[in-house]
């Protein structure tokens, strides 16, 4: 299901309470590029090596798209076992999103951030070759996309747009050492906000001009925030109005803005969600639910206690891009990486290394499309049912290499892979006589662990995330393909 920005947040209510339920999220990026602009080849690359060319590739390149794969497992009862020959049921509900690195230009915080972030966008021809060759627009993510903000880039942001970092002493403004319209001006802005505050028939909010005429200069601004982070001890905030004059108000207000970072990987990652989404949807005409708070409530507080699996094939730049798109920029090392993402994603299945697990190096390498389409045909102890009933956008998917469809295929090389490793008591366990039943693959279990938080480097070999150090080559180092 292709969810565009127009249903955004009335779909967002639906998809979090499916990542929540899900044992398993399968997730693919699509991006502007992946290879930096004349990098030279490198002739057996090791780990660190390809992790500096991905880095650099997060600061040149951006997403354009993201796809989901919410896979929940329901146990079938030992009746339907011998009638059917199947232990359960794997339900797959695919998600995918056009991302935007533009913002909003027509609203104040879109405008303000424009100008405070100012994100250079390039796109690699080689690129745009393959997107167009798969029928993925460009024009789609840039014109309707899903803006997002990074926690790094809310940080940077969030001073100019609502003053809300508190300053050292030796940054704010000595009043008594200013001329004295600077004085005037203090004082009568400080004098406008208290009557504002003490008259309880007062609009929401208090414009604040430049008594000169023209826009309001920035060390007026400045002069703003300084007055309510001083004066006022952060009661309010301040907002830049078409770069022209600054609206006070109170603190509650500020979920319009905050929305622009409410995507799911970061609430996969278990931060509070169910307020500000709520809140978003209803604003946007989302239909009454009764217990939609609820169901959002209880989705929150599942995933700051169990996050799903998180699945990907061929997955070490997908986690490079995921990290750098909506957490912060890369470190400066893979050891550093590998902290910080395990730390926000503590387990992560690869398909790949699961695919190549007993590869040797005169093998044909094994790309996503074709095992798709020949482990879709397999028999296994389970059945795969597919969900994408609920309409939100009338463009199937049908395209080749868009991220949702390619994390639904991921989800079913998986699914087809790994119970083979597991065991189908394990992976696929029947319900019990009174009618629960155990969870599908036990992530602590020996036969788990030998694939878990194991990530394939292209031809330099398995990157452990789990652990103190990677593997060596394991001698996998057959040609290696991107998809």
């Amino acid at each position: 299901m292709n969810i565009p920005l127009s249903r955004f947040w009335a779909e967002l209510a639906t998809v979090l309470p499916d990542i929540a339920s899900a044992r398993f999220v399968a997730f693919d990026f699509e991006m502007t590029g992946i290879e930096p602009r004349n990098a030279p080849p490198l002739q057996r690359p090791t780990k660190e090596q390809l992790y500096e060319r991905a880095r650099q590739a997060t600061e040149m390149f951006n997403v354009l798209q993201f796809g989901l794969t919410c896979i929940s497992y329901k146990a079938a009862a030992a009746d339907a076992k011998e009638r059917d020959g199947k232990n359960g049921t794997f339900h797959l509900k695919s998600y995918n999103f056009n991302v935007s690195p533009m913002f909003d230009t027509h609203a104040s915080a879109g405008a303000v951030l424009a100008r405070v972030l100012d994100r250079t966008l390039t796109l690699s021809y080689k690129t745009l070759m393959f997107l167009s060759k798969n029928r993925i627009r460009i024009e789609d993510a840039y014109d309707g996309g899903i803006p997002y903000l990074s926690r790094t880039e809310e940080w940077q942001a969030v001073d100019e747009m609502f003053g809300t970092n508190q300053r050292p002493e030796t940054q704010l403004v000595d009043i008594d050492k200013t001329q004295e319209e600077t004085k005037q001006f203090y004082v009568e802005v400080a004098d406008n906000i208290r009557k504002w505050e003490s008259d309880k028939s007062s609009d929401s909010y208090l414009n604040i001009r430049n008594p000169h005429n023209g826009p309001m200069t920035r060390f007026q601004r400045r002069l703003v925030y300084q007055i309510l982070e001083i004066e006022f001890k952060r009661k309010y905030r301040a907002v830049v109005k078409e770069n022209y004059f600054m609206q006070i108000t109170k603190r509650d207000g500020e979920v319009e803005e905050k929305g622009l970072t409410q995507v799911p990987f970061v609430k996969l990652a278990g931060e509070p969600f169910a307020d500000d989404v709520y809140q978003l949807y209803d604003l946007n005409g989302g239909i009454v639910d009764t217990f939609i708070r609820d169901k959002l409530k209880s989705s929150e507080a599942k995933l700051q206690t169990e996050r799903p699996i998180l699945v990907g094939h061929n997955m070490f730049l997908d986690l490079c891009f995921l990290y750098a798109t909506f957490f912060a920029p890369l470190p400066d090392t893979l050891d550093s990486f590998g902290q910080a993402i395990h730390k926000v994603f503590p387990r992560i299945l690869d398909t790949k290394h699961i695919l190549t697990y007993a590869d040797h190096e005169m093998m044909a390498p094994k790309i996503l499309d074709d095992m798709f389409l020949e482990l879709e045909k397999k028999d296994a102890p389970f059945a795969i049912e597919h969900s994408q009933t609920r309409a939100a956008h009338k463009t199937p998917l049908v395209n080749a290499h868009q991220a949702g469809h390619d994390s639904y295929k991921t989800s079913v090389v998986f699914l087809h892979e790994m119970w083979k490793h597991v065991g189908m008591d394990d992976f696929c366990p029947l319900e019990k006589e009174n009618g629960d039943s155990d969870t599908p693959m036990v992530w602590e279990s020996p036969s788990t662990q030998q694939f878990a938080n194991k990530i394939r480097i292209g031809n330099a070999g398995i990157w452990n995330l789990g652990a103190d150090d990677t593997l060596p080559n394991d001698g996998a180092g057959h040609n290696e393909e991107t998809v």
